[in-house]
């Protein structure tokens, strides 16, 4: 049975929005959708969304000078400025039609309460869906904390606990996410991140370069550490194994470059160390598929965090059917899908990592190229399109629930 949803978005391609991008991309043609989300004059994540019965309504919500966007992050901090904006012309640019649910995505907490809002005001079901939740990141010690406690996370997590109890539904990213989650709404469902099988896949491309390439940012050495890898090729060249074939790539922003640069400095293989910019989307295929090893960073899992972070480059690695190094390991649900999907390795110690690369570095000595042996079963679990199966069977079933809480 067909369905008229409307999607309310912190953000929407071709801004970094990965996951509700391709749910409208590979949603069934009957499904009606809508959807609202911010304005953004960001454009690196195209994803090409052939809908016919599709209606994108972006909203501007901030203002181009600094001293007003000042005044409005102080508002959205202390009144949620931005979802009460964002409700106010959605409502406008909507009157008079009709949806059977609405389906709030967010990262953090906007646009939370506008989707509640929403879903109240025309009396149908909220389904949330949240891709980050603020405790996966490390509990923050110290002056972290103070600093923490003034950015108000305590009342955004209280704003955003408010909202999931009058959700009809919760999906989530992750089992971490799943079971902290469930603690304040019990009805919640695990729908993984993953790779658009239309874009990602195994390419046979020679390369005159061993090239171990890693997109994105570090951000935060305790959610992104690559020290096992600078120990270990530090030791690898030490020891001559590569004939000067061997290159570490990377694609990241200007704050990334100048950690991955004094890392590489501190282990003394600047020499094959190769710094870009960010990449966008539509080039992450290729840039792949011309990889020997793509890098996966993480961190351990610990009782104060990281938790349950299953970066979307590892999906799309997967996809290419590339030998995935995952560093350091998190012992967790990044781990454990690595070994269920037999994609690559997740590394605890740097004899690890030095077996894995010799053993890939020989692959590609051989035929010029790596090609790592996924399970096929399992890697189609992880496809854009199953994942839109999912959320089809989601939407028809608690559409067919009670509307929203009041």
């Amino acid at each position: 049975m067909a369905k008229r949803i409307l999607i309310v978005c912190d953000a929407f391609p071709p801004d970094f929005a990965p996951r509700v991008g391709n749910l409208c991309k590979h949603l069934r043609a009957d499904f009606e959708v809508t959807v609202i989300t911010r304005a953004s004059t960001k454009t690196s994540w195209p994803i090409h969304i052939d809908r016919e019965n599709m209606v994108l309504h972006t909203i501007p919500l901030t203002s181009d000078k600094p001293w007003i966007q000042a005044l409005q992050t102080a508002g959205d901090y202390l009144f949620s400025r931005s979802d009460r904006k964002l409700y106010r012309e959605a409502m406008r640019r909507i009157q008079g039609e009709r949806f059977d649910l609405v389906f709030c995505t967010s990262y953090y907490i906007f646009p939370l309460l506008c989707g509640k809002k929403i879903a109240q005001r025309l009396h149908i079901p909220l389904l949330v869906d949240l891709r980050d939740i603020m405790e996966q990141n490390a509990r923050p010690h110290g002056l972290e904390k103070i600093r923490q406690f003034f950015k108000l996370r305590w009342l955004n997590q209280w704003r955003r606990d408010r909202v999931l109890r009058k959700a009809q539904l919760v999906t989530t990213v992750s089992p971490w996410h799943v079971k902290t989650l469930r603690k304040i709404q019990p009805n919640v469902e695990l729908v993984f991140n993953g790779y658009d099988r239309d874009l990602f896949s195994f390419q046979p491309i020679p390369s005159d370069k061993f090239a171990i390439t890693y997109t994105g940012r570090l951000l935060d050495l305790s959610l992104r550490d690559p020290s096992l890898l600078f120990q270990a090729v530090r030791d690898l060249v030490a020891d001559k194994a590569f004939a000067n074939d061997l290159v570490l790539r990377w694609y990241v922003d200007n704050d990334s470059k100048a950690d991955v640069e004094t890392m590489a400095q501190a282990y003394g293989v600047t020499a094959y160390n190769e710094v870009h910019g960010t990449i966008s989307a539509d080039k992450m295929p290729e840039v792949l598929n011309r990889s020997s090893i793509a890098l996966v960073l993480s961190n351990k899992a610990t009782a104060d965090g990281p938790h349950g972070i299953m970066t979307t480059k590892f999906y799309e690695a997967l996809g290419c059917e590339k030998p995935v190094l995952c560093v350091r390991s998190d012992e967790d649900c990044l781990a454990e899908t690595i070994q269920k999907t037999r994609a690559g390795i997740a590394a605890s110690t740097v004899e690890e990592v030095k077996s894995f690369l010799l053993d890939n570095y020989r692959q590609w000595k051989e035929y010029g190229y790596t090609h790592q042996e996924v399970d096929l079963a399992q890697k189609e679990l992880f496809t854009r399109q199953a994942q839109a199966k999912q959320f089809e069977t989601l939407i028809i079933h608690n559409s067919l629930g009670s509307p929203i809480k009041m």
